[in-house]
């Protein structure tokens, strides 16, 4: 963040610089030019050494009382930010470490014939660039492990700054350390700091991160000038640039991306969302290397070349690629229309905006026209804070109502990833978006939902149905999910139910949890993608999966809420749920005689008059279809009933019956039902002196030693057949 620090007025700034201070017009480097009364200059002398070693100094001008150009805060007379000149030129090649107790703060700094290695060190320069010149010549070499480089003054680079090396600590240009110093210990320079910092690699120079994350911060700026290069090396280097800094590629100049890095958006520091880092190109943006995607997470203006010579590259703001750009076969450019030419869904042209690990981050998908059936890739990060997986998109208009494809992508991910797709809208909560109703069609109250989600090798893919297509849509794993609810409803098709076993029904599903914690069920007559309702269920569960009873006695929608990875509530989403009527027969198995009538006697909970259909059929092997018999009868207020029928031949048959729901309540077939043997009617005998009676019905009784199996159990609860209209099957 940049901090203004005023310490008083400007007067006692220029108390400061004294009377020698219109002579400072005149151009003096960190080795050369004539100096002020009041300043002081620090020349290197002897081979390779340490920095802070005070024999390796020389010291000229002004007596300061110490003889090395570090800044010890606690040390009263060690501040040369306001007076400090550094000329490091030995005769020999030397090199020179630097460690976390230099602490440079000096108006010029000159490099030549020297390896400057610093880890966890500063080196800030705070002379105004027409006056006060720093330069690391091509001689030079400075390499930051974990160091601040920068200041407001101008650095010219003709030589190499190794930005950032992998296996060490994050690297910084910065404009202003200012708010980093402790209390009461800030350097003279940092009153009245109204000028921004740049590092401008001039040519020949090389400015360079080797497979790393490095910050550009707090306003600085890079130019890359004709003949200078800015080079990011390897599949895990960034640059985490600030929405305030700024890089300039002039005609001449290279940013390069050699391998799968990326230019990410740092801190905000006080700029609203969507003002990125602003990179300007007017000579050549390049991916030289690497198979992966690259991306450009800035507000990109220019019309400067694009090369694409492997792998993937986006530019989140979208780009052209210039007059004389080149997208090499099986090469892929994304810019904010993913791709000008094909369709704007087109596979080998996506746009992939990605931001880095290590900051809360967001990329711009900001389409320069109309699209429709956009697809969007993201790259492979974690945001800690958030649980995120990536960095968040923000879709903006203008898009077109329809189809969106979001693929996230993760060298790493599980073997069956858990995860859920988030949207969040101005002045609104981040919302889960659902799955679409059947068809694809959006649910009541919500703008979104997903029509498929899959893993195609390393990556996540999404496709969502959206009325509304903006916001900013982000991945995370669900903090709470039902493991088998992926259509939404629980029972059979809709106008083909069998009835649950008991009313009210209990159904226990397992809910997946992400981490151990409260489990709350909500159930509610209406679908919404809120945990909202009546509570059904509340308990401490167990991180994985959870067999929870969800009892229900109306038709409606359950969902399970949950801490998110992201700190708050989570809901799965609404999932539908159905509720039936169940019957009770009074006798399950009865034996007839062919074309006598039978009678099958039940009751329907709950109670109310309702209206019963017959169904029956007779199985000549091991299965069979049920038919409607054309006999219907009602209940009575408390659900009884009974039903006639007339068996027309001999044989096995079973009889079920449909009821009607209503009443919240959904029509469904009887889950249990009554087996009869019916035989043919014996001959006409003579007038029998003696009447035998008709064998009773069979019943099935329960042993002292436990309970036996009902056969009639066997057969099972019905399924819809696969006849074109709803039919119910039995097996025996």
């Amino acid at each position: 963040m940049l901090v203004l620090v005023v310490l008083g007025l400007v007067v006692p700034v220029l108390a400061v610089l004294g009377a020698a201070a219109p002579a400072r017009a005149a151009t003096v480097t960190g080795c050369t030019g004539a100096l002020g009364t009041n300043d002081v200059r620090f020349t290197w002398i002897g081979g390779s050494g340490s920095w802070t070693d005070p024999s390796h100094w020389q010291r000229t001008g002004a007596n300061v009382g110490h003889d090395v150009p570090t800044y010890y805060g606690a040390v009263p007379g060690t501040d040369d930010s306001a007076r400090g000149f550094v000329c490091v030129q030995p005769s020999s090649h030397a090199t020179i470490t630097l460690d976390s107790s230099a602490h440079v703060h000096v108006q010029a700094l000159e490099v030549a014939n020297a390896t400057l290695d610093a880890t966890g060190a500063r080196i800030m320069v705070y002379g105004p660039a027409a006056s006060r010149t720093s330069t690391i010549h091509d001689t030079a070499t400075l390499i930051l492990r974990e160091s601040t480089l920068g200041g407001p003054g101008e650095i010219d680079l003709d030589g190499t700054v190794v930005w950032g090396e992998s296996g060490t600590g994050a690297a910084t240009l910065d404009n202003d350390y200012c708010a980093d110093f402790p209390v009461g210990q800030q350097v003279a320079a940092c009153a009245g700091i109204a000028t921004t910092g740049v590092l401008r690699v001039r040519d020949g120079g090389s400015l360079e991160v080797h497979g790393r994350g490095v910050n550009l911060s707090d306003g600085y700026r890079l130019e890359a000038a004709s003949g200078g290069r800015i080079r990011v090396d390897g599949g895990t280097g960034y640059v985490a640039a600030d929405r305030d800094t700024a890089i300039s590629v002039e005609a001449g100049g290279t940013l390069e991306l050699k391998g799968d890095g990326s230019v990410f958006e740092g801190m905000a520091n006080a700029r609203p969302d969507g003002e990125l880092a602003h990179l300007t190109n007017a000579g050549t943006v390049t991916k030289s290397a690497g198979s992966g995607r690259s991306s450009l997470n800035v507000r990109y203006d220019g019309t400067g070349r694009i090369e694409v010579l492997s792998g993937g590259l986006s530019v989140a703001g979208g780009a052209a690629v210039g007059a004389t750009g080149t997208v090499v076969g099986g090469a892929r450019l994304g810019t904010g229309s993913c791709g000008t030419a094909g369709a704007a869904g087109d596979a080998s042209r996506p746009c992939d905006p990605a931001t880095s690990a290590d900051d809360p981050l967001y990329a711009v998908y900001r389409p320069d026209r109309t699209a429709a059936g956009v697809a969007v890739v993201e790259g492979t990060t974690t945001d800690a804070a958030s649980g995120d997986l990536q960095p968040a998109v923000d879709v903006t208009a203008p898009v077109s109502p329809g189809s969106l494809s979001f693929a996230f992508h993760d060298d790493a991910l599980p073997a069956v990833p858990q995860l859920a797709l988030f949207r969040r809208r101005p002045g609104l909560a981040s919302e889960r978006i659902p799955l679409c109703r059947r068809g694809g069609a959006i649910p009541a109250k919500v703008t979104a939902c997903v029509t498929g989600r899959f893993v195609v090798s390393d990556e996540v893919r999404f496709r969502v149905n959206a009325a509304d297509p903006g916001g900013r849509w982000t991945l995370r794993p669900s903090g709470v999910d039902f493991v088998r609810l992926v259509d939404p409803l629980v029972g059979s098709r809709s106008g083909c139910l069998v009835m649950h076993p008991s009313y009210p029904n209990v159904s226990t599903q397992p809910v997946r949890m992400a981490r151990a914690g409260r489990l709350r069920v909500w159930f509610s007559t209406v679908e919404n993608t809120q945990a909202t309702g009546t509570l059904v269920h509340d308990r401490t569960a167990q991180a994985g999966i959870n067999q929870v009873p969800i009892r229900f006695s109306r038709n409606g929608w359950v969902a399970a809420q949950a801490r998110g990875a992201d700190g708050t509530d989570e809901s799965s989403g609404a999932f539908r749920v159905v509720a039936t009527p169940t019957v009770t027969f009074a006798q399950r198995s009865k034996a007839a005689l062919a074309g006598r009538r039978l009678l099958l006697a039940g009751r329907v909970v709950p109670g109310g008059k309702r209206v019963v259909d017959l169904y029956a059929v007779r199985v000549a092997g091991r299965s069979g279809l049920l038919r409607r018999a054309n006999v219907r009868v009602r209940t009575d207020r408390k659900g009884r009933f009974t039903v006639a029928y007339k068996p027309p031949r001999a044989g096995r048959y079973v009889l079920a019956v449909q009821v009607q729901g209503k009443d919240g309540l959904t029509t469904a077939m009887s889950r249990r039902a009554v087996r009869v043997r019916v035989k043919a009617p014996p001959p006409r005998p003579p007038a029998p002196a003696v009447v035998r009676d008709v064998r009773p019905a069979e019943q099935t009784t329960t042993a002292p030693t436990g309970p036996t199996v009902d056969p009639l159990d066997v057969l099972g609860a019905f399924y819809p057949g696969r006849a074109a209209t709803c039919a119910f099957q039995v097996r025996y």
